[in-house]
């Protein structure tokens, strides 16, 4: 039997609800909002700062684009931008004393940084109890909100950080924001802000697990009565089990092994249980029902995008785009990088490429993000995955002290599902070998690749210029350095 349900939803109408009249407020500054009592007279007023905050992380500045399918993932070798003229091309070389380069990653830095104080101003209203929110809002809210800040930290230390190692991690890289008001704080070592990370996390943690429906309902991906959504769309919110979740990731990237697999089997044994199944991993009656690109059963928290179809495919991988423009891999698609990639042809990922021929000339390109336009209501159309739980499957393998166990528990189960063969290792080294393939293979367009090769501090990673070449990257490369306006600040 199926253990995974159709996901079908009237999805549009209930979660638009949750994510209306979030701009006005976004357009505050973050010090002028702590006075904002109007808008923190309610609850409904805490929820639209907080759905606000979710907006906004859709700018193609941050995880709309350029964190996710963009340039994260350029840089991390998957596409062929090495093409005179390409949009992408400096990202490929790390150029980062570029113009253009500098001024996305100011963005990021600003863009983060300005949400993080927006989270802020939601946790110093909420304090230690507020009479306007019910219990379970109040826990919530704050929840959410917390957990959101350090998820944003933790994707800052990942690329303005060092690489974790044993001096790595006492270097000064960036300030830990706990504040609303953007005053400059000092820049802290990364094993401070890690610190801090895993203590907000604890605390988001503790917050949501008595009132977070995801615990026992899972994703909840269906509208009710108007107003009445606030505890629903589950996938669409930093919930109790995507929380966890970066505690794995956290972990992982401290180089805390024992941790990051506790907290990965935690999660993968409470969501997966065959009986009552929350975020069980996709299977082939699934794939047979759903043309889901994105295996959304299985994402535990995810932007809700309704510009994916024409800010994200017909942006970057549209076939009729100019070689100028779109991302794909080198070669064609019999022979050319994607073959390369997929030891499996029968692997669902497989199927996220396809080919054509535009102007005397064979494309290959990425369907993940193309537009679901069967019913329209499918909870996956809108959806660019941040958590899944195929990474805590390769977390929890990859800290398995057990080869054996590693690929019979986590590897090959996860890799069942994706309709490939077993693969079998003899020793730990080829393991990390399987898994780092794996990475490859399971985050297009999901932006987590470049910090795989930066967490193991990889000098050789194959070359999205060519189909089977090898780029020599220095370690200093996968280190963004701090945008002008930061260091501008701190030299007056």
């Amino acid at each position: 039997m199926n253990a995974i349900k159709k996901i079908k939803s009237v999805f549009a109408t209930g979660l638009v609800l949750l994510l209306v009249s979030c701009n006005s407020w976004l357009e505050v500054d973050p010090e002028d909002r702590i006075m904002d009592n109007t808008l923190f007279k309610d609850k409904e007023g805490f929820m639209t700062a907080l759905n606000g905050v979710y907006s906004e992380l859709n700018k193609t500045s941050l995880y709309g684009r350029n964190l996710t399918m963009g340039m994260i993932d350029v840089m991390a070798q998957y596409y062929n931008c090495n093409i005179a003229d390409h949009a992408y091309a400096r990202y490929m070389d790390y150029s980062y004393e570029d113009a253009t380069y500098k001024t996305q990653i100011d963005n990021i830095w600003s863009g983060l940084y300005t949400m993080i104080a927006n989270c802020n101003a939601i946790i110093e209203h909420c304090g230690n109890g507020n009479s306007v929110l019910p219990d379970e809002y109040y826990r919530m809210i704050k929840g959410e909100a917390i957990g959101l800040r350090a998820m944003m930290h933790l994707d800052l230390l990942r690329m303005f950080g060092p690489i974790w190692s044993a001096t790595g991690k006492e270097t000064v890289c960036m300030p830990y924001m706990t504040v609303a008001d953007r005053v400059v704080q000092p820049l802290l070592r990364a094993d401070s802000v890690m610190s801090y990370i895993i203590k907000d996390l604890e605390t988001a943690s503790s917050l949501l697990s008595t009132v977070d429906p995801v615990i026992t309902e899972g994703a909840k991906n269906y509208g009710e009565e108007v107003g009445s959504n606030d505890m629903n769309y589950r996938q669409y919110r930093l919930n109790y089990f995507a929380i966890n979740a970066l505690m794995a990731r956290a972990y992982l990237w401290s180089g805390n092994t024992q941790k990051a697999g506790e907290y990965a089997r935690t999660v993968i044994e409470k969501v997966s249980d065959k009986n009552t199944p929350l975020f069980p991993l996709i299977d082939a009656d699934y794939m047979e029902a759903n043309s889901d690109r994105v295996f959304s059963p299985e994402v535990l928290f995810s932007l809700y995008n309704t510009s994916r179809p024409d800010v994200v495919y017909k942006t970057l991988f549209v076939p009729t785009l100019a070689t100028t423009s779109i991302l794909t891999m080198a070669g064609d698609l019999a022979t050319g990088r994607v073959n390369e990639t997929y030891d499996d042809k029968n692997d669902y990922r497989y199927r996220m490429w396809e080919s054509t021929v535009e102007n005397n000339r064979e494309v290959t390109y990425f369907i993940k993000y193309m537009d679901e336009t069967r019913t329209g209501s499918e909870a996956y159309r809108y959806m660019i995955p941040l958590i899944r739980m195929s990474e805590l499957y390769l977390i929890a393998a990859e800290c398995e002290t057990n080869v054996q166990t590693a690929l019979d528990k986590y590897f090959n189960p996860l890799r069942f599902s994706r309709n490939c063969v077993n693969q079998n290792a003899s020793s730990a080294e080829e393991l990390k070998s399987l898994i780092r393939a794996e990475y490859v293979r399971e985050f297009i367009g999901e932006g987590q690749l470049f910090f795989y090769y930066k967490r193991n501090a990889l000098q050789h990673i194959p070359d999205g210029g060519t189909v089977n070449s090898i780029k020599n990257i220095s370690l200093d490369s996968y280190v963004f350095p701090l945008p002008d306006s930061e260091t501008s600040q701190r030299a007056e």
